[in-house]
């Protein structure tokens, strides 16, 4: 993954020549509202080497889908394909977040080190509140071998262990690890296993059909996912180690792996999780917390101007994608780059799903999201009637 500037200029100027090219033509079905500009989107397919993708434009009782060709894979998507939707889970974390808070089970100005097995004694939680794992400006860095620490079942004391980088509330930093502790505070307040929280309070009510552990799911159904750059044919990937593990237990003190990223779903559900955020909660809401979620506590700062961020949700200001403001997030994992938003003066939604991708970014920004946002929301459906 192009994780510096250098580094995205090189992915960027070797992609068109050593990622595989995609078949014409790229959309292999559509349905629902015809796509005027279907050509302009297999363009975008065919530049950013998309493959197996799903897309859903969705504008007011109007829905179009289209499905796309995989280079890595003869699976073709529909609607009932799973995709792990990695970074987008935290939007259904932060829902099922705000859910709490609505039914008075959790302040935001709780100390998050409460709610964790020996959380008082843990020196990097001082003072971190639920809000601040929201937000990423809890203090908290990733450690280089977070994944690792997860998938051997190591306990979080381990992995926050020297990770302390600022003071809570000061600075916004990215962080996965914080958003996973969420999770082990959801286990704590509910006494439930994480996976039968997200059911009951988010997935269920929603009518979704979503996972945070994929060992139950039929993995004919799960889009493989696989880099397009460097690509090695064989090296696709249905499920996570850390998938396979059955969370039939509450574990606080290990279960920091999954709220930050490791939601399996499908298109129909994602729209329903995207539409209750944008229709504040509803209908999961019903007191004075809708429009927490979108309440802008960060800016990225200078490597990309255009990105805020709330809590669970990322913002993008940028005028040549869209006139207003996009609320939504996007997932980087294993060589997807999905994106799931919506443009807050028309309420119009952009669901993009793939088996991979091209990588590139301008600043944080997935290349690909940005590109396909300005076509949904300047061109293609800002057409429609």
């Amino acid at each position: 993954m192009p994780t510096t500037a250098g580094k995205n200029v090189l992915y960027r100027a070797v992609l068109p020549f050593l990622a595989p090219r995609i078949p014409a033509p790229a959309v292999k079905a559509c349905d629902g509202h015809p796509i005027a500009s279907e050509s302009a989107l297999e363009s975008l397919l065919r530049k950013h080497h998309i493959s197996g993708g799903a897309f859903c434009l969705h504008a007011g009782n109007e829905e179009a889908r289209a499905f796309s060709a995989a280079v890595h894979t003869d699976m073709i998507p529909d609607s009932g394909t799973f995709f792990r939707v990695a970074s987008i889970t935290k939007m259904a974390t932060a829902l099922l977040a705000v859910t709490l808070m609505d039914r008075g089970l959790l302040d935001p100005d709780a100390d998050a080190a409460g709610f964790l097995p020996d959380g008082a004694f843990v020196s990097e939680l001082r003072d971190v509140k639920i809000r601040h794992l929201l937000a990423h400006n809890s203090g908290l860095s990733d450690p280089p071998n977070l994944e690792s620490l997860l998938e051997s079942g190591r306990p979080y004391r381990e992995a926050v262990s020297g990770r302390r980088v600022s003071e809570p509330g000061t600075a916004f930093r990215y962080s996965n690890l914080g958003f996973g502790l969420l999770g082990c505070v959801f286990e704590s307040v509910l006494d439930l296993p994480l996976e039968e929280a997200f059911q009951r309070i988010v997935f269920r009510p929603l009518g979704m059909n979503a996972t945070l552990s994929a060992y139950t799911l039929d993995e004919t159904k799960i889009m493989p996912v696989i880099r397009m750059l460097p690509y090695r044919e064989d090296a696709a990937l249905r499920i996570t180690k850390l998938g396979r593990l059955p969370l039939v237990s509450p574990d606080p003190a290990v279960h920091y792996g999954y709220s930050a990223g490791s939601m399996y779903t499908d298109l129909p559900s994602l729209l329903a999780l995207l539409s209750c955020i944008r229709d504040d909660g509803r209908p999961l809401l019903s007191g004075g917390f809708g429009s927490f979620m979108r309440t802008r506590t960060n800016d990225y700062g200078k490597a990309s101007p255009t990105l805020s961020y709330g809590h669970g949700l990322l913002m993008i200001r940028d005028p040549s994608v869209s006139r207003s403001v996009l609320f939504g997030h996007q997932g980087f994992a294993y060589g997807c780059v999905d994106g799931a938003f919506w443009e807050d003066d028309t309420g119009n939604i952009l669901l993009s799903l793939n088996g991979g991708c091209s990588e590139a970014r301008t600043g944080r920004l997935g290349l690909a999201n940005r590109d396909l946002c300005r076509w949904a929301f300047s061109e293609e459906m800002a057409g429609w009637k």
